[in-house]
């Protein structure tokens, strides 16, 4: 009851996870969510389809899941933890990194994945919270309680880097993308009531910019 009632006052989460559910039962009734075209259809990501100028897809594919339990684990995540990164960030700056840590997740899939590979899922994004936790433990580490905190989910990161590595048909790929684009953006919003250095978010804002620039310099090559 008592995750509910935070549910209800994180607005960007509960949006989220509405969305995501109204795809996928759109998906469902159309031509089913495991159905390769239609996942093509719906905006998965392509490397070939993106290289030739669709390049929403990096933004839609993080909200289409392949198959029943790929949307049910992600959206139980993003309901146990979604919250706790919108109260420490705000609303608005939790969607933008939510929205960007799953572009990036998603270029780096168009980067370095294979030319025949469908990807899909909200696991970019997803990973890129994971990312936030360990920006947080760089970025304030004269803050016990937010080193602490970072600190918790060491493990929690490790485990799902492991698991993603051994288990087949995880794109792993925008799993570390994802996760690197949290850590980056650890450093360009503070937390709120907290601050960070200037030199930081100019330093944090320009790897974003010139690693996404570089995912897209090295995808166009490889798709040709």
């Amino acid at each position: 009851m008592n995750n509910f009632r935070v549910l209800g006052s994180s607005k960007v989460t509960s949006l989220l996870l509405i969305v995501n559910i109204i795809v996928f039962v759109i998906m469902t009734f159309t031509g089913g969510s495991e159905n390769i075209a239609n996942l093509v259809r719906f905006g998965a990501v392509v490397k070939s389809e993106v290289a030739n100028g669709q390049w929403w897809r990096l933004f839609t594919a993080s909200f289409i899941h392949i198959g029943l339990p790929h949307i049910l684990f992600n959206m139980y995540f993003l309901y146990q933890v979604g919250p706790v990164f919108e109260r420490l960030y705000g609303s608005r700056n939790y969607l933008i990194i939510y929205l960007l840590a799953g572009i990036m997740g998603n270029l780096v899939s168009f980067a370095f994945g294979n030319p025949a590979t469908v990807s899909a899922g909200a696991s970019t994004s997803l990973y890129g919270l994971f990312g936030l936790a360990i920006g947080i433990l760089l970025n304030y580490r004269g803050d016990s309680m937010l080193s602490s905190f970072g600190s918790s989910f060491l493990s929690i990161i490790a485990i799902n880097i492991i698991y993603s590595l051994i288990r087949p048909g995880i794109g792993v790929l925008g799993h570390l993308g994802g996760l690197l684009a949290g850590v980056i953006l650890a450093g360009v919003f503070p937390i709120i009531n907290r601050s960070l250095q200037t030199s930081t978010q100019l330093i944090s804002v320009t790897a974003f910019v010139v690693l996404s620039i570089l995912f897209v310099i090295i995808g166009l090559r490889s798709a040709v």
